[in-house]
């Protein structure tokens, strides 16, 4: 943490500028509208509170990869920029497409033109290629996306710029999947020719990587190439990797990084300070919660007993209070807000999600003693090396000992963390997870099946992959939820990760300096800036 005590002290921060820039007028709280006529130059400075463990958006789960990755990169379609709550995709390498009326066939019609940074031409055969790693990885890689095309049957390349995909049944969350900002499309004779993307960034993007200093910064600049013409606008993306967070608000408090996020308890000091020089965007419903994961190859967490007994001893009412500020919600495995949620009168009837505390706790020490520890267990509890991360762990600490669980807090660095986790050497992991969007097929084939990329504490319900299947190829949507309802009630029963409610309403300030670019309901989207803009001072 040395190397940020210069920059807590204000010394030479060189970033935007624009700190005490005249900003466009606008009532803080709402959406600013973008001015008439955007203006080209300058640098986008952000924060990024973590170090990316790989350069390749294919391989990786964090934002430590996808802010700075992403705007160097194009996805085939992807969620309309300006849609805040994601609920369209347009074209983006894929000018148009279709689909047959059974639902198997997708057509994409690629634009011509297209070049990636290092010289190659787009062609259908790179889009194949990338969808093809994720789909087929080699032995010990890591694809988290990988079951987003499971059911993809063959590809056909009709010519350099039409792909076909047929699959095996009907997918009707395809289009949705391949939208997320992770689906970047690789040069495949660029990597073919011994080119790693973990370690190099050639995509078609806006803007290209330049340089990437661990721990301290990640910097892109214009692509004078880009195949939108006119586009982009700025010159340049530049994170800043500020792990502590009080430092990353001075530098948001004094323009020099374009937006960060705010406890609710810091809303009117910021309103207050900078008044019409910044927005709050808000969003009611959000794709993160706080997962523990009990590694089910170490006993005791092997007996659902033990994993349900944890599970009950959280208080989530108080942690909304404690952790969120009272702004938060509690959900089960997918999103609370979303559409495939179960209900919080049937919710309530899941171990720990009852209202009864004391209740809760005591049904906890039964199943406890039932397992053969009437006095509880000692545990070592790892927390990821990020903001807010350890406040999470001294609340499980502390709602753990109550029911005579004794942990041990142990802070891990994160591309250490991402090791231990994939190896499930551990004992608890307590693990703050953001899904790529609200769909059953994106959050279960990640975390919940067995094998899945992000079932950390690897545990295997048959049950749950068998409803899987039948819910993704469900066309039918009341019978799809059905279905969705009917998988996470075996998921809870199972209680393959104790959770805590999710931070909703809690908001991001967003220097109004930064014009045409909205926050989005998912952090690992929207990170293009493709048609973002700078306002002169």
């Amino acid at each position: 943490m040395q190397r940020w005590h210069w920059l807590a002290a204000g010394v030479a921060f060189s970033l935007l500028g624009f700190a005490c820039a005249p900003a466009a007028s606008g009532p803080t709280g709402e959406p600013q509208a973008a001015q008439d006529k955007p203006q080209y130059g300058g640098v986008l400075n952000l924060a990024n509170s973590v170090d990316a463990p790989t350069l390749d958006l294919h391989a990786s789960s964090t934002v430590g990869t996808s802010l700075p990755v992403q705007p160097a990169t194009n996805p085939l379609v992807r969620y309309d920029p300006l849609d805040p709550v994601m609920a369209k995709i347009e074209p983006n390498l894929a000018e148009r497409w279709e689909v047959s009326p059974d639902g198997k066939t997708y057509t994409f019609y690629l634009r011509k033109g297209v070049k990636f940074h290092q010289g190659g031409d787009l062609t259908a055969a790179d889009v194949q290629f990338s969808f093809e790693r994720q789909q087929k990885p080699d032995k010990g890689q890591v694809r988290p996306r990988k079951d987003a095309f499971e059911r993809i049957d063959r590809y056909d390349v009709v010519n350099d710029s039409t792909l076909r995909i047929v699959m095996k049944r009907p997918y009707p969350s395809f289009l949705a999947n391949i939208a997320q900002g992770w689906m970047a499309i690789y040069d495949k004779e660029w990597v073919e020719s011994g080119h790693d993307p973990a370690k190099e960034v050639n995509g078609t993007g806006p803007f290209v990587f330049k340089e990437y200093i661990r721990g301290t910064s990640t910097e892109l600049v214009k692509n004078t190439n880009y195949w939108k013409q006119g586009r982009p606008y700025l010159d340049g993306v530049k994170y800043f990797i500020i792990p502590d967070r009080g430092t990353t608000l001075a530098a948001c408090r004094t323009g020099q990084i374009a937006f960060c996020g705010i406890r609710t308890s810091e809303v009117e000091s910021f309103q207050k300070e900078l008044g019409n020089k910044i927005r709050l965007e808000k969003s009611t419903e959000g794709l993160s919660s706080n997962h523990v994961n009990l590694s089910v190859l170490r006993k005791p967490f092997d007996d659902v007993r033990v994993r349900r007994a944890l599970a009950y001893a959280l208080d989530r009412e108080a942690a909304i209070k404690v952790l969120f500020e009272g702004e938060g919600y509690t959900q089960g495995y997918l999103p609370g807000k979303g559409q495939w949620a179960l209900p919080a009168g049937e919710l309530a009837k899941f171990p720990g999600f009852g209202p009864d505390v004391e209740k809760n706790r005591a049904e906890a020490r039964k199943l406890l003693a039932e397992a053969g520890f009437p006095n509880g267990f000692k545990v070592t509890i790892n927390i990821r090396q990020i903001a807010n991360s350890e406040d999470a762990g001294v609340f499980i600490k502390d709602q753990w000992e109550k029911i005579g669980v004794v942990g041990t807090l142990k802070v891990i660095e994160t591309q250490a963390a991402y090791e231990i986790m994939g190896k499930g050497d551990y004992e608890v992991f307590n693990w703050v997870t953001t899904n790529g969007m609200d769909d059953p097929d994106a959050i279960f084939s990640e975390h919940f099946l067995c094998g899945a990329p992000r079932n950390y504490p690897q545990l295997c319900v048959p049950e749950i992959d068998a409803l899987f299947e039948r819910q993704t190829a469900a066309t039918d949507p009341a019978e799809r939820k059905r279905l969705v309802n009917e998988m996470e009630r075996a998921a809870l029963n199972a209680m393959v990760k104790p959770i805590l409610p999710i931070s909703t309403n809690n908001a991001t300030v967003i220097w109004n300096t930064l014009q045409n670019w909205r926050l989005q309901v998912s952090s690992y989207s929207n990170r293009h800036f493709d048609e973002a803009w700078l306002a002169s001072k």
